[in-house]
């Protein structure tokens, strides 16, 4: 697919803080991500609105994002630690 993907601020801060090999590891993923949101997703949420929300797990860390499917944008609203 061609998707763009866009990175909230917060999420870029959290990733920055992180070792190397993390930000290595979630940066691929990221790509991944981009390449195929529907295949990364490990689960699902929604948001408060109802919109679906997706859910990738890698290694410790769970990106939580939404393919605006109309636009070619996946939308990355946070990524934190898995066992929160």
């Amino acid at each position: 697919m061609n998707y763009r993907l866009l990175i909230d601020f917060e999420a870029l801060e959290f990733l920055s803080g992180l070792k190397k090999s993390s930000q290595r590891l979630l940066q691929k993923r990221l790509r991944q991500i981009q390449d195929d949101p529907i295949a990364c997703s490990d689960y699902m949420e929604r948001d408060p609105s109802g919109r679906p929300l997706h859910v990738s797990i890698a290694d410790a860390f769970a990106i939580t994002y939404w393919e605006d499917f109309a636009d070619r944008h996946v939308k990355v609203l946070e990524i934190a630690r898995a066992d929160r």
